[in-house]
């Protein structure tokens, strides 16, 4: 017993013509299976649109990480432009001032009239790229506005009204004492 097709033949109910078009249609679908494509167009058309869509949210992720990356370059800039604009250059003295930075105490040699000025919060100290920077109180502010991060000290100056009872007021506590 042959095919069906060779049946179909014997029979007279299709033409040889009929059977190798039918043949030949038959491996071009298969064909098309093996590459993957479809024969509906619609499931195309659904992929392509698909496939635009995934390069859309590719492209504005990879904008919105460019964004970011471009305002945290402008910010340095600002900083830098500041930190450098308004060091102080005139505080170096014979005293070290320590500080914390990372959790390790850091210091720097100032005079005795910007310790006082540190640690009254007329100062501030400011780090950027590994080097530190001291400025007045108001570019730090700004440095601040910008991003805390770069600030590495910086006392806020207490504004308590003086308790007009306590005794030890007429005397100053010193902020740091030097031995």
């Amino acid at each position: 017993m042959g095919s069906l097709q060779d049946q179909l033949l014997q029979a007279g109910l299709t033409t040889s013509h009929n059977a190798k078009v039918a043949k030949s249609e038959k491996r071009k679908q298969q064909k098309k299976q093996k590459k993957g494509a479809t024969s509906n167009p619609s499931d195309l058309q659904k992929h392509i649109q698909q496939t635009k869509l995934e390069q859309q949210k590719k492209a504005e992720e990879l904008n919105q990480i460019r964004q970011v990356s471009l305002k945290q370059r402008e910010q340095e800039a600002r900083v830098k432009q500041i930190l450098e604009h308004h060091n102080q250059d005139a505080i170096r003295g014979e005293r070290t001032f320590n500080f914390t930075y990372q959790n390790k105490v850091k210091n720097i040699d100032v005079n005795e009239k910007t310790q006082k000025a540190l640690s009254g919060g007329r100062l501030a100290i400011c780090v950027l790229e590994g080097q530190f920077y001291v400025l007045d109180d108001e570019p730090a502010r700004k440095v601040a506005e910008v991003d805390e991060k770069y600030i590495v000290f910086h006392v806020e100056p207490e504004n308590k009204p003086k308790d007009e009872d306590d005794p030890y007021a007429d005397f100053e506590v010193p902020d740091d004492i030097v031995w």
